[in-house]
Parts: C-alpha cells; sequence; structure tokens
C-alpha cells in the first residue's frame, strides 16, 4: 500500500502549476491589449491633433488673406477719395475764376484757405493708403514667420493636446511653397522698395505678391491694376482720375495746352503718373450775397499733382492763373501746395498692395487648386525618445542583461525591442501623422444665375475660408515627398508601394511619384 500512498502524494499541487500558466497568459493578453490600444489611442490622437493643426494653419491664413483684402479695398476707396477731393479742388477753383470777374468776387485768403486744406487732405488720403500697405506687410510677415515657419502655429497645438508629441521644421516645406514659394520669412518694407528700386523683385510661384499683383512685366504697384483697368471719374463738366498717358515722357509735360490733353485714353501705366482733375470751360450762373444773380464765362480748370520729386505740379483755373506748372498762390509755389508724396519707383503715385499670384490662374489652374493654398501639418511620436525611455510603460519590459561578456540594455519600449537607437527614418519608431488644410476663395453665384463661382481668387474680396483636405489631389501635391525631406523615408518608402498597388488617397490618380 505505500507506494499507492506515494503515487497520490506525488499528485498533489498540478493545478498550482495550471493556474499559474493560464495566470500568466491572462496577464500577457491583457497587457497586449493595453499596449495595442494604447498604441490605437496614440495613433488616433496624434492624428486628430495633424488636422487641427493643419485647419489652423489654414484658417489663419484665410483670414490673413481677407485682412489684406479689405485693406486693399480701403486703399482704392482712399485713392477714389483723392480723384474725388482732386475733382472738387479743379471745380472750387473755377467756380472762383468766374466769381472773381463778378461784382461780388471771393475773397482770395478766404479762398486760398480752402485750397489748401483740400491740397493737405489730398496728400493725406495719400499717405494713409501707403500706410494700409505696410500693415498688409505686417500680417503677411506675420503669417510667414510665426505661424508657418517651422510649423510654428503645429507646434503650439500639438504641445497643447500632448507635450510629447513634436513638429519637425521640415514639414512646414510644403505650406511655405504654397503660400510665399519657399521663403520662411517675409521681407520688410525697406527691403521690398529697394528691390523695386533695382528691379530685383524675385518671381515666385507662391499665391501672395507682396508688392503687386502679377509677375515679370504684369507686375503693377496698384491692386486695381492687376484687373488692367485705370480709375476714372466723370461727370458732365469734366473728369478726375490717374496717369499721364503719352504725356509721362514727354518734355512738354508741364505745358498742357488744355485740360483735354490729358485724356486717359493713351495710359500706358496703371499706377498711374499723377493724380489730375479738369473741367470744361462753360457758362456759370451764380447768385452773390444780396441775391443778385450774375453770369460769368469761365474758361478751362485743372489740377494735376505728381510725386514730390517732380516739380511739375499744376493748378490752372481763370486766365491761366498761376501759369501751368508755374506761378504761386498766397506766396505758396503750386509744387509744393498740390504735390504728393514721395514714389518709389518713378514715375508713379499709387501705393503699393499685397496682392494675389494671378499668373496661377493661368494655364491648367484646376490641376493645382487655382493657386489656393494648401497647408500641411505634420507630427511626430517617437517611442524611443529620452522621456519615453525614462518613463516606459509599465507592461513593456526594461532591464539590462550580459550578452558577450558585456552589460546590455533590453528596452522593449524601443521598437522590436531593438538595442541601438534609430533615427526618424525608422518607421517601428516613429508615430507620424500627416493633414492638409485648404485656405480656399469662395464667392458662391446665386442658384438662380447658375451657381458656382462668381469670380476668381482675388485679395480685392473677403471670401475666403478654411477646410480640412486630402493630403494628395493637386499636381503639386507629394506627401511623401514631404515625408521624405523631413527624414521619414521609412514612412514615405511606404505609401509609395501603396501608390504602386493601386492606393489612390484622396486622388483619383493617386501621388504620382
Amino acid at each position: 500500500m505505500q507506494p499507492a500512498r506515494l503515487l497520490k502524494s506525488g499528485a498533489r499541487g498540478q493545478a498550482l502549476v495550471l493556474f499559474s500558466l493560464t495566470f500568466l497568459l491572462l496577464t500577457l493578453m491583457v497587457l497586449l491589449t493595453l499596449g495595442f490600444g494604447m498604441r490605437a489611442k496614440e495613433r488616433v490622437e496624434i492624428q486628430m491633433a495633424a488636422d487641427a493643426a493643419a485647419y489652423s494653419q489654414a484658417v489663419s491664413t484665410a483670414r490673413t488673406f481677407n485682412a489684406i483684402a479689405v485693406m486693399n479695398r480701403a486703399q482704392i476707396a482712399h485713392m477714389v477719395a483723392m480723384a474725388g477731393t482732386q475733382s472738387m479742388i479743379s471745380y472750387g477753383s473755377q467756380q472762383y475764376a468766374a466769381r472773381q470777374t463778378s461784382p461780388c468776387p471771393v475773397n482770395d485768403m478766404a479762398w486760398s484757405g480752402l485750397d489748401q486744406a483740400a491740397a493737405m487732405q489730398v496728400i493725406s488720403l495719400q499717405g494713409r493708403a501707403g500706410a494700409m500697405f505696410r500693415a498688409e506687410l505686417s500680417i503677411y510677415n506675420r503669417l510667414i514667420g510665426t505661424h508657418l515657419a517651422n510649423q510654428g502655429l503645429t507646434n503650439l497645438i500639438a504641445k497643447e493636446i500632448n507635450p510629447e508629441l513634436f513638429a519637425p521644421p521640415e514639414g512646414a516645406n510644403k505650406s511655405l511653397a504654397e503660400v510665399s514659394g519657399g521663403a520662411s520669412s517675409g521681407s520688410s518694407y525697406d527691403d521690398l522698395m529697394q528691390q523695386e528700386k533695382t528691379g530685383t523683385v524675385p518671381d515666385t510661384s507662391g499665391a501672395v505678391m507682396p508688392t503687386g499683383g502679377g509677375q515679370g512685366t504684369a507686375t503693377r504697384n496698384a491692386t486695381m491694376g492687376s484687373l488692367g483697368w485705370t480709375w476714372v471719374h466723370n461727370r458732365p463738366s469734366g473728369s478726375a482720375g490717374f496717369g499721364s498717358g503719352a504725356a509721362a515722357h514727354n518734355p512738354g509735360f508741364k505745358h498742357y495746352a488744355s485740360a483735354a490733353s490729358m485724356d486717359s485714353s493713351t495710359y500706358q501705366t496703371i499706377s498711374g503718373r499723377n493724380s489730375w482733375a479738369h473741367d470744361h470751360g462753360r457758362a456759370i450762373t451764380e447768385t452773390c450775397p444780396d441775391g443778385s444773380p450774375i453770369t460769368a464765362v469761365a474758361t478751362d480748370a485743372w489740377v494735376m499733382s505728381d510725386e514730390r520729386q517732380s516739380h511739375q505740379d499744376q493748378h490752372v483755373y481763370g486766365a491761366n492763373k498761376p501759369p501751368p506748372g508755374q506761378g504761386a498762390e498766397n506766396n505758396t509755389t503750386v509744387d509744393e501746395r498740390h504735390t504728393l508724396g514721395a514714389c518709389v519707383v518713378c514715375p508713379g503715385i499709387w501705393p503699393y498692395s499685397v496682392g494675389f499670384n494671378a499668373g496661377l490662374l493661368h494655364g491648367n489652374a484646376d490641376e493645382n487648386d487655382y493657386g489656393q493654398p494648401k497647408l500641411y501639418a505634420m507630427l511626430l511620436r517617437d517611442y524611443a525618445s529620452d522621456a519615453r525611455r525614462a518613463k516606459p510603460d509599465p507592461w513593456n519590459l526594461l532591464f539590462t542583461f550580459k550578452f558577450a561578456n558585456q552589460e546590455t540594455e533590453f528596452d522593449n519600449a524601443a521598437p522590436l525591442g531593438r538595442i541601438q537607437p534609430t533615427g526618424r527614418e525608422d518607421v517601428q519608431r516613429n508615430q507620424v501623422a500627416l493633414a492638409a488644410g485648404l485656405a480656399y476663395y469662395h464667392r458662391p453665384r446665386p442658384a438662380a444665375a447658375g451657381g458656382g463661382w462668381e469670380e476668381p481668387p482675388n485679395f480685392l474680396n473677403p471670401f475666403w475660408r478654411a477646410t480640412l483636405v486630402s493630403t494628395e489631389g493637386a499636381r503639386d501635391d507629394k506627401p511623401a515627398n514631404s515625408l521624405q525631406q523631413a527624414g521619414f523615408s521609412e514612412h514615405a518608402d511606404a505609401l509609395r508601394r501603396l501608390d504602386n498597388v493601386g492606393y489612390r488617397g484622396g486622388s483619383s490618380t493617386g501621388g504620382k511619384y
């Protein structure tokens, strides 16, 4: 019986062994679930952060473009008001000249004071229009240098969501190329003016033209000039506008025979050589302060103001008072009273303005979003960073062991438990998210009129909006190239291989790598 008792005693403890193995497997399953769940959660987190950053960049860009458009319209309004004031100077001068031949002439000192105030208003309006250009440059430079360059805005958003997320500076290349042509900082006003003076303004493939609305010979220092029109105010007895026609290079420029020679139909520059207004000779019926009616014949009258560097301003009324381009008004020469601010590229009196690159609207513009900028946001989470290695997830193993007679660290928080750290090229160490936002122009045509666009993208109307879009779709969209530039070579290669086997992403044609 003794062997039987020994056999029965030796069978005890099997359940404990089986329970231990089962508990180990259960623990591994729980840890695997936690690990996969955490990775999935982190994947969603980094992509949501990239989406938020891309959309925020698009919003910031759209708001900047809208602010520029509003200031361009205000700038034009100031120049229109300037033409209107010139018109009133010409008209008032003609009325003054007619009254001087009547029994009730206007007091010369009172007239001179009014004329001086109107002249000051003209130059003030031009100065304020120029100040708006400086303001446009300021907000544009802030967009480029603070929000887009080095993914500044993206990095701020990422750190708010999770401090371990990082926006690599190279991820800004696509956004900068779309907006500024690749420049990571805006140019100062003085630098831009020096480029204009020397004719060294660089061409750009970006959406923004800091000093105008076109490229090459199409560049003009007037926003409305990008549409090819000149402002002219008309009324039955005269008109007012900007420009000089063929007289811009005419040695006899300051000796107009009559106001009719200032016809705007021959203007060669959009910005205008000068600001002018004229009134045709006519009969004027007035009433004296004592109630007696008077009728006088007024000759042609006009005023012409050019840049401060040119002393060719004119104020003609009555019997050549003062003579064209000469003379004085109450001890003030015409050149001092009826002049405008200094020009940068002379001749020209229209201030500069930030314009949309109209060159992007030609050719196969539909293949590249009609020049509307697409902005990438790129984020990185490094699973083998110093912070991760210092505080690894509890389900990842971290220990040292001896191998080949040397102490070796095994860190399961690093991908595949690799011993040596890897760089950005490692697709398993680095979790990367890429998102795209689009700043687009949308001024809809009423449905009754057929719907669709009312006009192409421009910086004259504030109808810029923002939305999230696919990173692919346009001719210049190459997300794999953007990843490669940032050092994520394995990620880029994986995307190219997907494209080769038919993955199309957000484009019907794929990335065409």
